[in-house]
């Protein structure tokens, strides 16, 4: 049951990220292109898909980092108890 929770929390992690990088690139796309023309949406784009890459990294990296961790103490668990 604990491989089950742990895949499930990785594989909605990958989703997240996913949808926090899309929506985060139209959300800059939209506002900067309200403003201005179409040279302005472009970088609205790629300035939203940079600060949504940022806050990824940090956001899910400390889960995916908890992630690899308990699986290394299950393989050292393991380890120990055959050898």
């Amino acid at each position: 049951m604990r491989r089950f929770i742990l895949s499930s929390l990785e594989l909605l992690c990958n989703i997240a990220i996913f949808l926090i990088l899309l929506f985060g690139t139209l959300s800059g796309v939209l506002q900067a292109g309200s403003l201005g023309g179409a040279g302005a949406a472009v970088m609205g784009g790629i300035v939203g898909f940079v600060v949504s890459l940022i806050f990824c990294v940090l956001l899910f990296g400390v889960v995916f980092l908890l992630l690899d961790i308990a699986e290394n103490t299950r393989r050292m668990a393991d380890s120990a108890s055959r050898g």
